[in-house]
Order: C-alpha cells, then sequence, then structure tokens
C-alpha cells in the first residue's frame, strides 16, 4: 500500500546541496518549509557529518539506522543504480526519482532495472524524470515545485511537470487548494492505476483530475475508475489526437500514446470525465473544488434579465444536453408574486433589463427554496439600472444557504460589471464572462453521470471445436497473415454468421457450373488469397456476373490480378449476390491498452470517408446503443418512408463476432466490411479474419 509514501515518518533526499539554486537544495527546503513534522535526512557523501538547512546529512543511505520511509533521489541518472541499491540495503519501502535521463530519451534499460529491482523489493518507485509530489494535509512538499498549494479536496496527477507547475501556478491565483499533487514522469512502477486506487478512499479527497500522455495498466485504471467515479469524479486529460502530438509524447516521457478515439469511448463508458483543452480542465478543477455539491443533473434553471443573452445560452444548453426544464406551477406563482407581468416564468426566467439586485435576490431565493433545481445560471448584462456589485453580494448571501443547488454566475461585460466579478470571487464562488465555458462543463459533468452505474459485462465462453482449433494452429504455422477463407468459413458456420451461398474454386469449368445453378440472379467474384486483404485496388471484386459472357469476363479479369500481384495460395470467391440491401462494417481490432475493441458503421468502399462508426471495448453487450450511435443505425432503423431493416439480426451478427474474437484469441483482428443488411438478414459478404 502506499500510506507511507503520502505520509512518510521521515525522508532522506538523496542530492542534497548547500547550494540553493540546486534542485536537491530546492527540494530539501520545501520539505522544510512545509512544516514536514518527521525526520528528515540529507544524503551527500561531502557533505556527511555535517548539517545542512539545520538537519543531518550522511554519506549514504546506508548509513541511516532506520528504514527510511520516503527516499527523494535528485542525482544524475548515471548515479542512481547504486542509490536504489542503498535504499534496498535500508529497507527503503518508497523511492521518488526527480532525475531526468531515463526512458525518455532512450535510456531503458536503465529504468526497465530500476523497476524490475523496486518491484523485487517491494519497493514504490515515482517516476524517474517527475516533479515529485505533494500531500497537504501531512505537511509533505518531496517535490521542487514553487511554493506549497493550499489544501483542497482535489488530488491532481500529472506526466508532465511542466504542466504541473503551470496548474500550481494557475491554482494559486484562483484560491484552489489539492488534497495531494503528484508528478508521475515516466511511471516505471507507480502509475495512474495504483495512484487512484490507493487514494479512492483518501477522505480528504473529492474529486480526481489526470493529465496524462500515456497509460500503464489501460483496463487495470479503467476498472478502478468505474468503481471510484460511482462516488467521486475522475476528470482525464490525455493529448495525442494528432500523429505529431503523439510523436512529441513518445520524445516527452517516452511512452505511446494509446488510439485517441478507443482512449474516449473506453474513459466514456469507464465513467471518467474527458478534458480536452487546458481551458476544460482548470474550469473542472474550479467547479470540483468550489460547487456545493456534485450531482450534475443536467437540470438546469437559467436566470437572466436579457433575453438575448438567455437564448443564446438556451442554444448552448440544448447542444450540452442540458434540460431546461420548466419551472412546476407552484414555482411560477411564487415567482409571479415578486416580479413585474412583463417577466417570462418559463426556463429561461427573464427578471427583463430594469432589475435591480433586490429583483435577483428574490428570483434566485424562490428558485433555490423551489428544491426543482440543483444548478442554476444566473446572467446578467449591464443595462441602465443594473447592479453589478450589488448582485453579487446578493448571490453571496444566498449560495452558502442552499448546499443542495450550485449556483454559477456570468456576468457578461467588461468595466460594469467588474465590481460584481470582484465580489464573487472573493466569496469564492463560480463565475464566468461567457455563457458557453458553464454550459459546456455542465454537458461533461452531466454526461459523466449516466455512465456511473455501467455494469461490468461478462460474456461467458464457449470450448471451440478440435477443427477449428487445428485449422488456426495450422494457419499460424505457415505464417499466413489470414485465415484462409474455407477456415473462415468454417468458424461462421460453427457461430452462426450468415454469409451468402458460396464457393471457391480453381477450376473455371467448376466454378461455371455453380454459377450456373444460380443464374439469372447475380453473383459475384472476388479474389481470395491470404495477403489479398484490399481487393478493390488489386481489382479483386466483380459484381452482377448472371450469365456466361459475364462470368468469362470476371474470371479472366480476376486471374490477371492473380497474376500480376502474384498471389500465393489464391483462388476465386463465388458468392450469391445480395440486393436490396444496406452497407455495413463491422470489425474488431486490438489495442495495446484495452485489448479487444469493436466497430460498427458504415460500411463499404467509402468506410474510411464517412467515418460513420461506433466503438466498444469488449465485451460488451449493448449492442443496440451501438447500432443507433451510428448515422448507418438510424437508415437501418427506417426514415423517409423506408421499412425498417433486420437490426435483430445485425445485433445477433455483432455479439457473434464477440464470441469468435474472445473464444479463438489467435485472432488478432477481424474486417466484416461489407455486412449487408436486407429486410430480414445481415449477411457477411466479405469476413477477413488476421492472425498478425
Amino acid at each position: 500500500m502506499l500510506e507511507t509514501f503520502f505520509n512518510p515518518a521521515s525522508v532522506a533526499v538523496v542530492g542534497v546541496s548547500s547550494d540553493t539554486k540546486k534542485l536537491g537544495a530546492v527540494i530539501f527546503q520545501n520539505l522544510i518549509d512545509a512544516g514536514f513534522k518527521g525526520k528528515l535526512y540529507g544524503v551527500n557523501p561531502k557533505a556527511a557529518g555535517q548539517e545542512l538547512f539545520g538537519k543531518p546529512c550522511v554519506a549514504s543511505v546506508r548509513d541511516i539506522a532506520e528504514p527510511v520511509e520516503l527516499v527523494v533521489v535528485v542525482v544524475p541518472a548515471k548515479f542512481t543504480m547504486p542509490v536504489i541499491d542503498d535504499c534496498i540495503a535500508n529497507g527503503t519501502k518508497n523511492i521518488s526519482i526527480i532525475t531526468a535521463g531515463f526512458g525518455e530519451v532512450g535510456n531503458h534499460e536503465l529504468e526497465d532495472e530500476i523497476a524490475r529491482k523496486c518491484i523485487e523489493n517491494g519497493i514504490n518507485l515515482l517516476g524517474p524524470n517527475c516533479l515529485g509530489h505533494i500531500s497537504t494535509f501531512d505537511n509533505l512538499n518531496a517535490s521542487f515545485a514553487d511554493g506549497f498549494p493550499d489544501r483542497g479536496n482535489v488530488a491532481f496527477v500529472s506526466q508532465s511537470g511542466a504542466y504541473c507547475s503551470a496548474i500550481l501556478d494557475w491554482a494559486r491565483e484562483k484560491g484552489i487548494g489539492f488534497s495531494h499533487f503528484i508528478s508521475i514522469g515516466n511511471k516505471a512502477v507507480l502509475g495512474e492505476d495504483k495512484l487512484l486506487e490507493a487514494l479512492q478512499h483518501d477522505p480528504n479527497t473529492t474529486a480526481f483530475v489526470f493529465y496524462l500522455e500515456s497509460l500503464k495498466n489501460g483496463k487495470v485504471f479503467l476498472d478502478v475508475i468505474k468503481e471510484v467515479s460511482k462516488t467521486k469524479p475522475v476528470v482525464i486529460m490525455e493529448p495525442g489526437k494528432s500523429q505529431k502530438a503523439q510523436a512529441a509524447s513518445l520524445s516527452h516521457t517516452g511512452s505511446l500514446a494509446p488510439n485517441y478515439r478507443v482512449l474516449e469511448i473506453a474513459l466514456q463508458r469507464s465513467g471518467a470525465i474527458q478534458a480536452y483543452t487546458t481551458r476544460e480542465m482548470f474550469g473542472l478543477l474550479e467547479v470540483l473544488q468550489y460547487a456545493n455539491h456534485k450531482e450534475f443533473d443536467g437540470k438546469v434553471a437559467v436566470l437572466t434579465n436579457a433575453g438575448g443573452v438567455g437564448v443564446l445560452t438556451s442554444d448552448l444548453c440544448e447542444d450540452a444536453g442540458l434540460d431546461l426544464a420548466t419551472p412546476s406551477q407552484k414555482t411560477i406563482d411564487a415567482l409571479k408574486a415578486g416580479l413585474p407581468a412583463e417577466s417570462a416564468f418559463g426556463n429561461p426566467i427573464d427578471v427583463i433589463g430594469d432589475a435591480r439586485a433586490d429583483r435577483y435576490e428574490f428570483a434566485l431565493k424562490v428558485l433555490c427554496e423551489s428544491g426543482e433545481y440543483k444548478n442554476i445560471i444566473v446572467l446578467l448584462t449591464p443595462q441602465m439600472v443594473t447592479e453589478s456589485k450589488e448582485t453579487a453580494e446578493a448571490i453571496a448571501r444566498i449560495a452558502p444557504q442552499y448546499k443542495n443547488v450550485n449556483i454559477f454566475s456570468v456576468f457578461v461585460g467588461g468595466l460594469k460589471v467588474k465590481e460584481g466579478r470582484k465580489v464573487l470571487d472573493g466569496a469564492h464562488l463560480l463565475n464566468y464572462e461567457y455563457p458557453i465555458d458553464i454550459v459546456r462543463l455542465l454537458g461533461m459533468l452531466k454526461a459523466q453521470m449516466a455512465y456511473k452505474n455501467v455494469q461490468h459485462v461478462d460474456v461467458p465462453t464457449n470450448e471451440v471445436p478440435q477443427a477449428i482449433r487445428a485449422a488456426v494452429a495450422d494457419a499460424k504455422v505457415q505464417g499466413l497473415a489470414s485465415l484462409p477463407q474455407n477456415v473462415v468459413n468454417m468458424i461462421m458456420d460453427h457461430y452462426g454468421i450468415d454469409y451468402p451461398k458460396s464457393g471457391n474454386f480453381t477450376d473455371k469449368a467448376a466454378a461455371l457450373a455453380f454459377c450456373q445453378k444460380i443464374f439469372p440472379a447475380p453473383v459475384v467474384l472476388k479474389l481470395s488469397a491470404p495477403d489479398a486483404l484490399h481487393k478493390t485496388e488489386m481489382k479483386g471484386i466483380y459484381l452482377n456476373v448472371h450469365d456466361e459472357a459475364t462470368f468469362n469476363e470476371a474470371w479472366d479479369g480476376l486471374n490477371g490480378s492473380i497474376q500480376k500481384f502474384q498471389l500465393k495460395g489464391a483462388s476465386v470467391l463465388i458468392q450469391e449476390m445480395i440486393v436490396k440491401a444496406t452497407e455495413t462494417i463491422v470489425g474488431v481490432n486490438s489495442d495495446k491498452n484495452f485489448g479487444r475493441v469493436m466497430v460498427f458503421g458504415t460500411g463499404g468502399i467509402y468506410t474510411e470517408v464517412m467515418k460513420d462508426t461506433a466503438l466498444r471495448i469488449l465485451p460488451a453487450a449493448d449492442f443496440d446503443a451501438m447500432i443507433k450511435e451510428t448515422k448507418v443505425g438510424t437508415i437501418l432503423n427506417g426514415v423517409r418512408g423506408e421499412e425498417p431493416k433486420a437490426v435483430g439480426p445485425l445485433k445477433n451478427t455483432l455479439q457473434k463476432v464477440q464470441q469468435v474474437v474472445l473464444e479463438i484469441p489467435e485472432i488478432t483482428a477481424i474486417d466484416g466490411n461489407p455486412v449487408l443488411v436486407t429486410k430480414d438478414r445481415a449477411v457477411v459478404v466479405d469476413f477477413k479474419m488476421l492472425l498478425k
């Protein structure tokens, strides 16, 4: 566990110096200035036997008689291994390596060896290449951060030390405090998963915010988030959407970022709140620090003195998925008792342009006392008689009285609302210059509420027939990139996956005889070869083959492609042609962080162009919802008078594909494109099962 990591009884700083400009001295002084109550040792052979900053200094951690509960290492990377050995000899259980020069610059061997030694000896290792960590309620500042933050209820964890510094500086200006502030650097041993798990029951922490450039144990982290987010919000900001950002992340911390879309769906369904910008992260930090409560159910009241700003805010609320519910008749009657007849009593509630502070105070009290809204947005614009400062003072009086209501103020304007904003800032009341800032945040928080209680999915697996096992094993021995079509068909037959009447042929006469049993109904001729993964580019598909003449043209064309691309083990696959169908795609890929990921969406040759897809981390169960998330799902359910297509069989196909990859782990990816959905069938026309 990590109790002594956050609240050690003794700390040693290896690399302490009398030079106050050096990091060892900065960290040592930070520990003293924070009021650390335990034993504090300096470690530096050159100062052994002396005192530095009034504390004893020794040559080595080995020279300290008792096990040190936390050792902070600030020596160059090339000298760190002997320090680790000293810590092992001392019985140390927690080490923080501040020093850079490890995996982030390609020095993976040293980092891995240090991690191995720490794990083998039961040592919790923070870093390397980090700022250190701070636990405000334990008076611990084992970092080289500039200053000691105020105490607060948010634990902040960052992979970037520089980002930590920026957050601390901003938080100091805003009066925001932290329970824990942790820079994890390269996270050779301690990662976000272990820290969240260790702090989930911390009484001083009611929310978590993470800035991450990679994930250490993706699936484990998700499982912890699912549990923690039921009672405490978890905010994640992970940059790396672009290829250049991913490359920058690699050079920064030595670890690759996950697939961004997969990460988004994984975090969403775990119950995390994902921030996309620094502005959003700062905003969420403020809300989680100063909000009266953390029940962001999406139901919002808007109180305004300007109809136009109210309308604009209404649009923003709708876009953010918020509910501007109309007040009950009882609340409307209470508002009418003190507001002018010209006021609007729906939602937004418009107290009109000549509202002074007393009118705002009256309306706000009515809404708070109604019990109908847990979150209220107060809009104010500076009109001729508007009392900006006095209205802010009224809000400051009301907010502490109603702990079950969050009040968010938006004073729109410049000089004329400046005094009002000062009052709100001084009272630590959440206020914004623009409605979009708080509306966006409330939308994000409301979206997280929907996933707080998502149940874990457990899909039972069954024994796969020996014939299939043997065929898959043989394909791997041969080094094939994908399973041969006859093995794919065997698997589809076993799982009951619908596919067209088909046959694989190398003999032209036999192929023609097969087609003549189907003519004049159309068939499709296509290449079938382990290395023919992109048939369209190879001219490997001929559609609407319906007689002998079109058959000859298709057969000769495909054989020409086989010779041109020198395809080994190639044959011609002939299938019945499915007509009056909607093209979809069903696929599975393997993600290094989260395992198997299923994709569903618009299929056919324009899949990459349309980008109409939904993702699920497997195992999953909500395939109905997955289909409905896509535009093609809307089409399948019937639009513009069309009859719905076979959504039920399509859902079953998704379930069966999931079963395939869970029961045959050698299959690393599946590409079903297109899967044609007719009025009564979901037919997998082209199904590739990849082994590499």
